[in-house]
């Protein structure tokens, strides 16, 4: 543990470089992303605390559990020592000290309810040297590890969890899953009748895209131990054949897009995460670039009292999960089997101090899976194997030095998932998304000065500079695809068969023409970014409160391209002609061709016409700048949080300024009433950048003779290309009021929290669609969000209806009502093609989501349970989600003509309530000191609960409960 000194030349530098963050956050613009301000501490209320002698570790949890404060603690400080008795009517830090007594140790109180103990000689040696103590704690809460709110009264919109409840509310490997039961999170799609699992959807490892607040999936601002994990490159393609993702269902890909698109560049792994910070409303000043919600990660940091490690292992296979057959009638016609898969997770890290000053963490988690499914019958028997692969890797060091604690880190995801159509001889279109993260970071603490005559104390100062560069990739193999001609018929009468294609069999049932297909979609195509930033971040105490203040300076490349030019050629044989030429001639014409080129011809079949798509590199830049000023001032029983905003980028050149500003009133010590507005910007987007001028498909055709003999291409079309124009744009934005009570009610002394929010979005980005191959984007989309949210959290004690030693309930129900009128950036509001009818009303795509609210989910509730038994040796964790029943709306898949228009029909639907549950647990089998084995497992969805959804004949199966097993080992 290393002691610091500040010299007076120090001093000098530490109030020039606080003096420069001040200057540069006023003058320049900027982001933060720094960590929560420390509030000041609060008197407690007098309680009656009764807590027996017993071992000090235990003590301290029953404190935690009966006072509701943080203790932060080394672990080897209280290891062996007893606490004494408190018994009695007094505060929670009498009482604390009144159980540490005669023990050698101190309490330091660092927050409104938060401590930490420290050594008494530790405390006397430093205070004789003059140096600053920094201790290694762990930290006792009695949150039981879901926090609503932090040491800001102004936070009545953040909740943030430990690893434990991370674990526990995540369904896989993938830490977004934990979101699911939060307020204001929407990720379900209860009017999916296509919810059939088919084999890319196993295979699928990447997080789960979320909704919160009302913001698209696209629109959320996700940080991984500071560093940004954004996506500016777009997630969205505008190119209508195939809209969605690789599915085996498709029959026909499309060249122009990109699969495999997410909205988050670095896949976080559950097992590393230390805890997550969710913020749906009343945001701080120092996070903008969102219209959603921010979701904000830490890792586990190393350690520094000795080396560790630990390992885990998971698996899941279709023999763990209970298969449903959920088509509307019931049938399974084309008598598809369930899929076989099976996936496997391992995780190591590897932590420990280097020297007395410098430690390091690394860390490699790994998700594979596999799953199987049948060729075509006309490609033979054999079975296509696919597999998928998550890779995670991260590496930092952390050094504790005389000008602050440096942090260095680099993060990489590697994930790949292959796919080959079950439609093609072995055309295949592998994903691939490869991210390379990193950072410096310095965080300084400052002794106590004054600034132009403001005393300033506790004052820290964060400088960090990030890079990234991330790719997201599709590997098609071959760059030439032929669509062979196989059989084909007239009335009713096959009167051409292939001879050519041995690979190619022929269906004895089939009564229509067909084609054998072969090839790839293309050697390669991608998009990516690569972004640097710098930022600094000043936080500390002046006046009543906190300030804060920061500046943030990027510059983005980004980039798409096609690395080869890709043909599709389409073949005809001569039964095809009957028409000018006339081959056929009532089948006594010409039954062969001659050719007469080299390209793509043979005497029983030739490509009559090829779809060249060119090969392209475009590349687009952008430059932004951020800045923020918060205070956080507490006047007796008022609290407020003014803050401001500024964003500029280059793209669109556009000056933002978004105004913060929370307001708190607390009539009595366990009551307060928040009321805020806040306005967010939506995040820098070049999705229309990087697609302008992508060249457009050339489609050549030619004709045989009359007398058969084909020819070279001789049509030469223009090439053309694809606009988008986004240029002389406003920034979307999003308006937030909010309004929130929360309180610790004094019957069961849980913490409660009640909040409205009413979010209204404006100058949202859609399409204009002028030509089929133009898009122009525009500021004609709006929307608006509304939600009522209740939430509790109560460690719950020990008792004879409670046997667990640490136990949580948490519990929330959230009434939102969403409406969007353009899902997308691509979405064209007046686009006469995709119309929809309802109650014999015609209306655009965009209108009738403004009348329907976007068939959202409207009342939700979620409660969890978790809690440890047997001296903590098993933990059990528990969570529901349950959907109100709720009318709604839902397309019947017939369609009908209106004013030569054709329209999609929906009609009213009502949808039935569902409850799933969750169920986790762990065992440690063995222990000894700081080393244990553990065996653990997760049922998701325990009552085999199908929901709303429906599947189709195509993929009838709905994976229902699902078991993953486990094990886990600390050294």
């Amino acid at each position: 543990m290393a002691l610091r000194t500040v010299s007076i030349r120090r001093r000098r530098l530490a109030i020039f470089m606080v003096s420069t963050a001040l200057a540069s956050s006023m003058g320049a613009m900027g982001t933060g992303q720094a960590q929560e301000a420390t509030a000041a501490p609060a008197a407690s209320a007098i309680s009656s605390i009764d807590i027996p002698a017993q071992p000090l570790d235990q003590a301290l949890r029953a404190f935690t559990r009966l006072t509701g404060w943080q203790v932060g603690y080394a672990s080897a400080l209280v290891s062996g020592r007893t606490s004494s008795a408190v018994a009695g009517e007094t505060n929670p830090l009498s009482a604390l000290r009144a159980l540490v007594v005669g023990s050698g140790i101190e309490v330091r109180v660092t927050g409104a309810r938060t401590v930490s103990l420290v050594a008494a000689e530790v405390i006397d040696e430093a205070a004789a040297a003059g140096t600053t103590v920094l201790e290694e704690i762990t930290v006792s809460s009695s949150g039981g590890g879901v926090k609503l709110g932090t040491d800001s009264a102004a936070d009545t919109g953040t909740t943030v969890m430990d690893s434990t409840q991370v674990g526990v509310r995540t369904s896989s490997a993938d830490a977004n899953s934990f979101l699911r039961g939060l307020p204001n999170v929407q990720y379900q799609d209860d009017t999916n009748d296509n919810a059939g699992v088919e084999g890319q959807a196993i295979l699928n490892t990447k997080p789960q895209e979320v909704s919160i607040s009302g913001g698209r999936t696209y629109e959320n601002n996700f940080i991984l131990n500071g560093i940004g994990i954004n996506t500016i490159t777009g997630t969205e393609e505008p190119y209508q054949t195939n809209y969605g993702e690789l599915s085996d269902d498709d029959a026909a890909y499309n060249a122009d897009r990109i699969y495999g698109l997410h909205s988050q560049t670095v896949f976080v792994p559950t097992d590393f995460v230390d805890s997550a910070t969710v913020i749906d409303s009343n945001a701080s000043a120092r996070y903008g670039s969102f219209q959603g919600g921010v979701v904000a990660y830490e890792l586990k940091q190393s350690t520094t009292d000795r080396w560790r490690a630990t390992a885990s292992v998971e698996y899941e296979s279709d023999s763990m999960v209970q298969y449903n057959l959920a088509t509307e009638d019931g049938l399974n016609p084309n008598d598809v089997k369930e899929p076989e898969f099976y996936k496997k997770k391992k995780a190591f890290s590897v932590s420990g101090p280097v020297t007395d000053n410098v430690s390091v963490i690394g860390q490699y988690s790994v998700t594979d899976a596999w799953t199987n499914k049948a060729k075509n019958y006309i490609y033979g028997d054999e079975y296509v194997q696919s597999e998928s692969k998550n890779e995670f890797f991260r590496l930092q060091a952390n050094a504790e030095t005389d000008f602050g604690l440096f942090k260095l880190e680099g993060i990489h995801t590697d994930y790949y998932q292959d796919f080959e159509s079950d439609n093609y001889r072995d055309l295949e279109i592998d994903t691939a998304t490869q991210t390379y993260a990193g950072k410096l970071e310095n965080s300084y603490d400052f002794e106590d000065f004054s600034l132009g005559g403001v005393p300033l104390s506790n004052v820290s100062l964060t400088s960090k500079i990030t890079a990234s560069k991330s790719d997201a990739l599709n590997l098609g193999g071959d760059d030439i695809v032929r669509n062979w001609q196989s059989t084909y018929f007239r009335s009713g009468v096959r009167v051409f068969e292939t001879s050519m294609l041995d690979w190619c069999r022929i269906d004895p049932t089939s009564t229509t023409s067909t084609s054998c297909r072969e090839g790839g979609m293309g050697s390669e195509r991608g998009q990516g970014q690569e972004r640097y930033t710098w930022s600094q971040d000043l936080a500390g105490d002046v006046w009543s409160g906190t300030f804060r203040t920061g500046y943030e300076f990027g510059y983005t490349q980004a980039h798409r391209r096609r690395a080869q030019d890709y043909v599709n050629y389409t073949y005809r044989v001569a039964a095809s002609y009957s028409g000018t030429p006339n081959l056929w001639q009532n089948g006594n014409g010409i039954k062969t061709f001659t050719c007469n080129t080299t390209e793509e011809c043979y005497s029983e079949q030739f490509a009559a016409s090829k779809a060249v798509y060119k090969a392209y590199d475009i590349t687009a830049q952008i430059m932004q700048a951020n800045s923020y000023l918060e205070l956080d001032q507490t006047f007796d029983w008022l609290n407020i949080r003014p803050g401001v905003r500024l964003d500029y980028d280059d793209f669109q050149g556009n000056l933002n300024i978004a105004p913060r500003l929370v307001a708190t009133v607390r009539p009595m010590e366990e009551l307060s009433i928040s009321g805020g507005y806040n306005r967010y910007y939506d995040a820098a987007n070049l999705a229309y950048a990087i697609r302008d001028q992508q060249p457009r498909v050339i489609t050549y055709s030619r004709t045989p003779s009359s007398t058969g003999v084909v020819g070279n291409f001789t049509t030469t079309p223009t090439q053309t290309y694809y606009a988008f124009d986004a240029t002389d744009l406003k920034t979307p934005f999003t308006d937030e009021f909010t309004a929130a009570i929360t309180f610790t009610d004094p019957l069961t002394a849980g913490d409660w929290r009640f909040r409205y929010m009413h979010r209204s979005s404006r100058d949202q980005y859609s399409s204009a669609t002028p030509t089929s191959t133009s898009y122009v984007l525009t500021n004609n989309a709006e929307g608006s969000y509304d939600s009522f949210t209740a939430e509790y959290a109560k460690e719950l004690p020990t008792a004879a209806w409670n046997p667990a030693e640490n136990s949580l309930l948490s519990a929330s129900i959230t009434w939102a009502d969403r409406n969007v009128s353009a899902d997308s950036y691509f979405v064209d509001e007046d686009d006469l093609d995709e119309r929809i009818s309802y109650k014999g009303m015609s209306y655009t795509q965009a209108g009738f989501n403004a009348v329907t609210g976007n068939m959202d989910i409207p009342l939700r509730a979620q409660v969890g349970l978790t809690g440890s038994f047997f001296d903590e040796r098993l933990t059990l964790g528990l969570s529901a989600n349950y959907n109100f029943a709720y009318d709604g709306v839902a397309d019947s898949g017939d369609t009908e003509d209106i004013d030569g228009i054709e329209h999609e029909i929906w009609e009213d639907k009502a949808f039935d309530a569902v409850l799933t549950v969750d169920l986790s647990g762990s065992y440690k089998v063995a222990s000894m000191d700081d080393h244990g084995l553990t065996l653990n497992f997760k049922v998701v969805n325990l009552f085999n609960e199908l929901g709303n959804a429906t599947a189709e004949d195509g993929q009838p199966w709905v994976i229902g409960r699902t078991l993953w097993v486990g094990a886990s080992a600390e050294f």
